[in-house]
């Protein structure tokens, strides 16, 4: 965190202004904390991180994050790290097979990163719900969010209510986030209002795939459902960012540990249909027709001025545009055909 050029006491992160996610107005560095000087919240700032949490319109509270049990979310608790021996490299295996990478590449936030600076010298992004995974290098303004505290978090946001003034980025993303929220629409204007005209987001949702994390697991897209959600949006790429093998395997997994609920038996399942996950992943490329029963899409679009998409152009090019997709964003010098020229980068 650090203080604004123009006024010391006005705070921001990595040169953007930090705002009230109550009312919007500029926050102010206060001692320990962060106030809004017009309804007069304080925001702690705890171990550096601070914690932007609009009370009374999140599942989460800023009192989470205060205490010696602050918050750090169901993706990353203690539990696995505080095990050792021969449980801790059973784990680390499973966990490794669990995530084996689908064949289906597509684009990550690097790419989409890249894709901006070809654009603009040093464009600025915003990352919501980071994982603890940074994107970029020092060099780079990129501002990461989330829910939890984890490595890399430089603020605690709720994607509802964004702590950051109108087009204050040129970049959002939002990579396995809008499954976690309870009002995804609501989270995808918050990421329209905070990019600059011209500006982008990148997005990965899952389509057919389990309950994860719980009570903090909401809701899927179809991937003609993902594309209405981001209709303020023009579509640069999209396609499946999982295919049908992945889905296969999560289903698999599923009706295992479902025939019995015996202790012996879940964990047997569980081995089994992790120990099916790589080789069904990797069948995800060869099913060119898999956007029906994907495991998940994504979504590279440019900022839209006018009208949203409207719901009938939407239905009218389904099946001309939903295939397997593309696997990489085109060069920002050949948009996707049909599609507008970007406007060029203020000035």
């Amino acid at each position: 965190m650090d203080a604004g050029t123009e006024d010391p006491g006005r705070a921001s992160l990595r040169g953007i202004a930090l705002h009230c996610p109550r009312d919007g107005t500029p926050l102010r560095t206060e001692a320990a904390n962060l106030r809004c000087p017009v309804c007069g919240t304080a925001f702690p700032v705890v171990r550096g991180i601070p914690v932007l949490i609009h009370d009374e319109r999140s599942v989460f509270a800023i009192a989470d994050y205060a205490g010696a049990e602050a918050y750090t979310g169901a993706a990353y608790g203690r539990d696995a790290d505080a095990t050792g021996g021969a449980r801790r490299q059973y784990r680390r295996l499973m966990r490794w097979l669990g995530d084996a990478p689908s064949s289906i590449r597509h684009p990550d936030g690097a790419a989409a990163l890249d894709y901006m600076k070809a654009l603009l010298p040093r464009p600025r992004v915003l990352v919501i719900g980071s994982g603890g995974l940074r994107i970029g290098g020092p060099g780079d303004c990129v501002v990461q969010t989330d829910v939890a505290f984890a490595p890399e978090v430089d603020a605690i946001a709720d994607g509802h209510d964004l702590p950051f003034p109108d087009g204050a980025f040129d970049l959002v993303v939002a990579v396995a986030v809008l499954e976690h929220v309870a009002d995804p629409q609501r989270c995808v204007a918050e990421m329209w209002r905070v990019l600059a005209p011209g500006g982008h987001v990148h997005a990965v949702t899952p389509f057919l795939q389990p309950v994860h994390m719980g009570a903090y697991d909401f809701t899927r897209f179809t991937p003609i459902g993902h594309r209405r959600l981001f209709r303020q949006f023009d579509e640069v790429a999209a396609g499946v960012a999982m295919g049908n093998g992945s889905a296969a395997a999560w289903a698999l997994r599923g009706v295992l540990q479902s025939a019995s609920g015996a202790r012996w038996w879940q964990a047997a399942a569980s081995i089994a249909g992790l120990l099916a996950t790589p080789p069904l992943r990797l069948l995800d490329r060869w099913m060119r027709h898999g956007a029906d029963a994907a495991g998940g899409c994504w979504f590279f679009g440019r900022r839209r001025e006018g009208a949203p998409v409207s719901d009938r152009d939407l239905v009218q090019g389904y099946r001309q545009g939903f295939g397997i997709g593309p696997t990489a964003l085109p060069r920002p010098d050949q948009p996707k055909p049909g599609t507008p020229a970007p406007p060029p980068p203020p000035a």
